[in-house]
């Protein structure tokens, strides 16, 4: 379970991680979404499919369908010929079935069985949280637009949202490294900042950068196969 937080405040942290992730898709320049990223096995547009196929999922779920119901209309490629037309699209449905009221004392179906809607808010928030700083990090290292000031470091300024993640997450992170979701914990330096040691704690490396030679850098946390999400299945970060 998650620390105890109002409605209000969860809904706040979800809004901020959807803004967040939000920036950086807008941020991906023209041809760079083929990007490597540090999740293995998945470029810039990928992992944007990921977090689409997320909160594709997120209304019908709220809406009490389970996984039947929907079946396999949000399998495979989301995005199309404008991924952050799309994008926008999706955050802004999710969005819109988290502010009816009943929502937040649903407890829709997911993969692993039934959870209530604070978990399950708590996990999209970590998700886009984490997977900000993976599509950051992949920007950053592809080279920003003029103009653009964001980076992997400004995804974590919220020291606030960080701690409740880093704090939430270390307390479940066991659980889920059983099943794969997450790969084996970096080592970081013990006087580390929260926002590093989060990234650690999900097995990604802080100082991640794309392979010269071509091969899959695996630095990146495990993934299961794309079709597999928290909301939809069982991937998670």
């Amino acid at each position: 379970m998650v620390g105890t937080l109002t409605v209000t405040e969860r809904r706040g942290w979800l809004d901020w991680a959807l803004d967040t992730f939000d920036m950086q898709v807008r941020a991906v320049p023209p041809g760079s979404w083929a990007a490597p990223t540090p999740c293995r096995d998945w470029d810039a547009r990928a992992l944007v499919n990921h977090l689409t196929v997320e909160h594709l999922w997120v209304p019908p779920l709220l809406a009490g369908l389970t996984r039947e119901d929907i079946g396999t209309r949000f399998d495979g490629d989301q995005l199309g010929d404008d991924p952050v037309a799309r994008w926008t699209a999706t955050a802004r449905r999710s969005r819109d079935a988290w502010d009816r009221p009943q929502a937040w004392s649903s407890i829709p179906m997911l993969s692993f069985g039934p959870t209530p809607a604070g978990e399950y808010a708590f996990q999209l928030t970590a998700d886009l949280l984490i997977h900000s700083w993976d599509l950051a990090r992949a920007i950053d290292a592809a080279g920003r637009l003029p103009g653009d000031t964001t980076s992997a470091r400004t995804v974590g300024n919220n020291r606030e949202l960080v701690h409740w993640v880093h704090d939430s997450l270390r307390r479940q992170i066991d659980a889920w490294r059983v099943v794969g979701i997450f790969a084996t914990p970096v080592t970081v330096p013990a006087d580390a900042d929260e926002w590093t040691r989060l990234i650690a704690l999900t097995g990604r490396s802080p100082d991640w950068q794309p392979r010269l030679d071509g091969d899959r850098h695996l630095d990146g946390d495990q993934h299961l196969d794309g079709d597999q999400h928290l909301d939809g299945g069982q991937h998670r970060g």
